[in-house]
């Protein structure tokens, strides 16, 4: 072996860290927190004044098609196709990613283990541990953040029968079920 091969000096075609560094890459999780916050508050803007989420009579999410519709007087309006977060449990205080949850459908948590694999480059605790303590907030963060770096269109929250358990997604696409919203 020459010399410039030991010391790294011979085919650079092999070499794969010669990767740009991004913003991403470097961002504090304090940081990365603010950002997404900021990029989901214009994104549930979008969802509220196009769409306008929090309006309907009904919501009904289903795991097995991926998809959360809203609906007035048994008609059907909007469909959004969904990725779980995650859910925060407000008897056992404690957050659980959906990508460490088996109870959840693959269809639904598909491409959440994005933000894990993210968080375990950047060493963030809280997108590497399937459950830790946290409450309502604890949830909105983690959803931002997923939202954010998974470019989501919106975020939604749905409480379970008990109301003690609340599931958070992320929109992956949102359509009309019908055109009667343009008249």
């Amino acid at each position: 072996m020459g010399l410039f091969s030991f010391f790294g000096c011979g085919d650079k075609s092999k070499k794969t860290d010669n990767l740009p560094i991004t913003e991403l890459d470097t961002i504090s999780f304090y940081d990365l927190s603010k950002r997404a916050y900021d990029y989901l508050n214009k994104q549930q803007d979008t969802c509220n004044s196009v769409y306008k989420i929090g309006t309907y009579q009904n919501w009904y999410y289903d795991q097995l098609t991926g998809e959360l519709t809203f609906s007035d007087n048994g008609i059907k309006k909007l469909i959004i196709d969904y990725e779980e977060v995650g859910s925060v449990s407000e008897v056992t205080n404690t957050f659980l990613w959906a990508w460490g949850n088996p109870h959840l459908e693959e269809k639904i948590k598909s491409e959440i283990v994005r933000v894990k694999e993210y968080g375990q480059k950047r060493k963030f605790e809280k997108l590497i541990n399937p459950k830790w303590t946290a409450d309502q907030y604890d949830g909105w963060e983690m959803t931002a953040i997923a939202s954010y770096l998974l470019k989501s269109k919106g975020a939604y929250r749905v409480p379970t029968s008990n109301d003690k358990l609340f599931s958070f997604m992320i929109f992956k696409n949102i359509r009309w079920a019908d055109t009667t919203h343009l008249n």
